[in-house]
Formats: structure tokens, C-alpha cells, sequence
């Protein structure tokens, strides 16, 4: 069945091919899920729940089962231990999960979760994340995709940031053959929200991103990091908005997308903008899109590389610029390991 998802907000001209991403899918019947583990602190409050109720978000598609957990980070609670929930697709099949974060005031938590398989069965995963950071509180939420090359990963977040709240989000978006993401954003009087994201996207691979963040309050800051690698006949629809909301004085946003082309065969399309509705705000977006930079190809290439090493080397210091923001040394190194051999 034909499926539009990731829908903007307001439409462009259809010719640049953005405002929606037509697929065929297959949606799976969700079963209940068991292999899935958590390093939790004990000072953190976790409820699991089986939901037999409606579940939708902004990507477009909607599911009447679905696995939730409620997180809640207790009022002046600084966690310095990272917590990592796992969940292990190679005895299930399909996940719906959605997670609801709520950091009180006060607090701080750091957050990893990895969802990989290491069968060759076909996947679907559907993340539904919805965030609440009150007053004061601090943390980052990163998000591992490990799914082998024939599944699907759709994450969409919502959060709202506070006021003197400060969130990042990193999706590191590495594994599955179709990989949709959808993030919004509302962030208030002084709060600070980054959003840090990764993409691979080889042979047929279709990676579909559309980010939209709100300037809502005075002094609001909102950052957008977007890195990419496509190669093969991979396609990539990146759509990137920052909306300085009437009354974001003083604010600032800022987004950014560099993606580099290994093959002649892929589909690139990028959509930065910057919706404005005050005065007195800094704001600044961009995309960077072509192949490996040849002066440094050039510079490599003459101290001993071979091409494909020197292209390598580039590839992944771009990419360490976010994956070096996982809390995590050991799932840090591990990310780097599975990246450079994917890319290999």
C-alpha cells in the first residue's frame, strides 16, 4: 500500500520534489516484544506498559498496539550514570514503542537507546517519543539504529523545552534500508534544544528526514546538525525548518546539513529554511552536498593513502563530529567500528 508520510507543514512548489515521501509498505501486525534490556538508576522512575489503544505522530503512520514507557527524572535529581535501554530484534520481528520522558525540575539524565539485529529477517521498528524538560533540567536522548539492511526504522519525537532547560538529541541513523525520521520542537524563555543527526544510505536505502523547531520564547536557542554519506543508488529527502515564533527576541537558531556523495547514482535533495516572525533574532541555515573534499583527498593521498582510505578518513571525521556527543566510550568506539566497515 502506498503510504505519503513526513508531510510539510506548509508545501513548496512541487517541482523540488520535498513535501512528501511516497513508499509502499507492507505495515507488520505488532506483537508483544520481551528482549529488551535497561541499565536503570535507581533513582529513576520507570513504567512499562502493553497500550491496546491508538498511536500516531507526524510521520503519517498509525498503529492500535504499541509498547510504552514512561521515564520520569525525579525533581533535583542529577543522574551522572548513563542510562541504555536495548532492545534485540533477532527473536521479534516488529516493534511499536513509544516513550514518554519527563524531566522534572532540577534534573538531569543522560539516555541511550539502541534497537539492532544481527538475523537476516526483514523488521519494521516505529518510535514514538514525546519530551517534557521543566525548568533547570539538562540531559541528551541518543538513538542507535543497528537494524540489518533489510528492515525499516521510523523515529518521530516531539518535545517541549522549558524555560533554562537544555536537551540534545542524537540520532545516529546507521542501520535499515528505509530510515524515517520526524522531529518537533517547542523551546521557550532561555532553554537551549540541539539536535544532532546521522545518516548512512547505500545501494537502494531510502532516508527521509523532516526537522521542524519552534523559537518560542525570548533568548531560545535551537541547533540543528545534520551528517550524511550516501552512496550506491541511495535516495535522501533532508527537510530542515527553524520558525522564530512572535515574541523569540533575542533568540537564535542555526541549522546546518553536510552530506557527501560517494556514487553518481544517488538522489540527494535538501530543504533549509528559516521562517521569521521577529526582529531582533540571529539566525543562519545551509547545505553542503558534493563529493569528498579534493584538496584534502589531495593532502591525504600524499602522505601514504590510497584513495579509498583517504576517502574513508574524511568520511569519518565528519561523522565523529556527532558521534563523539554519545555519553557511552564503549558504544561510542563500537559505533565508530560498525560506520567504518559499513563504509568499507
Amino acid at each position: 500500500m502506498e503510504y505519503r508520510l513526513n508531510k510539510l507543514p506548509v508545501k513548496t512548489t512541487n517541482n523540488f520534489k520535498v513535501n512528501d515521501l511516497k513508499i509502499d509498505l507492507d505495515l507488520p501486525i505488532i506483537t508483544n516484544f520481551n528482549d529488551y534490556l535497561i541499565s536503570n538508576d535507581k533513582n529513576i522512575i520507570i513504567e512499562k506498559n502493553i497500550i491496546n489503544n491508538h498511536i500516531s505522530s507526524k510521520i503519517g503512520l498509525e498503529f492500535n498496539k504499541y509498547l510504552e514507557l514512561n521515564i520520569t527524572i525525579p525533581k533535583d535529581k542529577k543522574i551522572d550514570n548513563t542510562v541504555i535501554l536495548e532492545y534485540d530484534f533477532s527473536n521479534n520481528d516488529n516493534l511499536v514503542d513509544k516513550i514518554n520522558f519527563n524531566y522534572e525540575e532540577n534534573s538531569s539524565c543522560d539516555f541511550i537507546i539502541i534497537y539492532k539485529s544481527k538475523d537476516n529477517n526483514k523488521h519494521f521498528h516505529y518510535l514514538v517519543e514525546n519530551t517534557k524538560s521543566n525548568k533547570n533540567s539538562t540531559g541528551s536522548i541518543t538513538y542507535i539504529n543497528l537494524l540489518n539492511d533489510k528492515s525499516n526504522n521510523f523515529i518521530s519525537i516531539e518535545n517541549d523545552l522549558l524555560e533554562c532547560s537544555s536537551i540534545t538529541h542524537n540520532i545516529i541513523d546507521v542501520g535499515a534500508c528505509v530510515k524515517v525520521n520526524n522531529v518537533f520542537s517547542n523551546v521557550y524563555k532561555n532553554a537551549v534544544n540541539n539536535l544532532n543527526s546521522i545518516y548512512l544510505g547505500f545501494d537502494n536505502d531510502i532516508v527521509d528526514m523532516n526537522y521542524y523547531l519552534n523559537n518560542i520564547g525570548e533568548k531560545s536557542n535551537n541547533t540543528m546538525r545534520v551528517e550524511g554519506v550516501l552512496d550506491g543508488n541511495s535516495k535522501k529527502i533532508f527537510r530542515g525548518t527553524i520558525d522564530f515564533i512572535e515574541g523569540s527576541t533575542n533568540s537564535v537558531g542555526d541549522e546546518n546539513e553536510n552530506v557527501i556523495l560517494l556514487s553518481d547514482g544517488v538522489v540527494s535533495r535538501s530543504l533549509p529554511q528559516m521562517l521569521c516572525h521577529e526582529e531582533d533574532v540571529v539566525g543562519s541555515h545551509g547545505v553542503s552536498s558534493g563529493r569528498v573534499d579534493e584538496e584534502k583527498l589531495f593532502y591525504l593521498m600524499a602522505h601514504g593513502y590510497s584513495k579509498k582510505e583517504a576517502e574513508k578518513l574524511i568520511v569519518m571525521a565528519n561523522l565523529s563530529k556527532i558521534i563523539n556527543e554519545i555519553k557511552d566510550d564503549n558504544i561510542r568506539e563500537n559505533i565508530l567500528h560498525i560506520i567504518d566497515e559499513k563504509i568499507s
